[in-house]
């Protein structure tokens, strides 16, 4: 049995980022950048931005916000170079163990 949802969220993947300090585990690696759109109901009727981006660290599984104005200059084929200024945390992940 499914259940019907006012929600319809898409992700694609955008690939990876240049080697980035992760803010949360400060290990330098290429995180993995996401792009989330919104085409639901309840988004349109609250006039909510449709389109987010967002990058995961794969050392410690954090999520960040990405910069919009960097994503849309990186998608748009432009040569750029993310830095940590460009990630706010959303979720602070934890440390592998070693």
């Amino acid at each position: 049995m499914s259940i019907p949802s006012f929600e319809k969220l898409f992700t694609k993947d955008c690939g990876v980022s240049n080697i980035v300090r992760c803010p949360v585990c400060q290990k330098n690696v290429f995180h993995r950048l996401f792009e989330n759109t919104d085409t639901g109901l309840p988004a349109v009727f609250l006039k909510k931005e449709p389109v987010s981006y967002f990058a995961v660290c794969p050392e410690c599984a954090s999520v960040f916000s990405v910069n919009k104005n960097f994503m849309t200059e990186l998608l748009a084929g432009t040569s750029c170079i993310m830095t940590e200024s460009d990630l706010d945390i959303i979720v602070k992940g934890g440390k592998k163990d070693e």
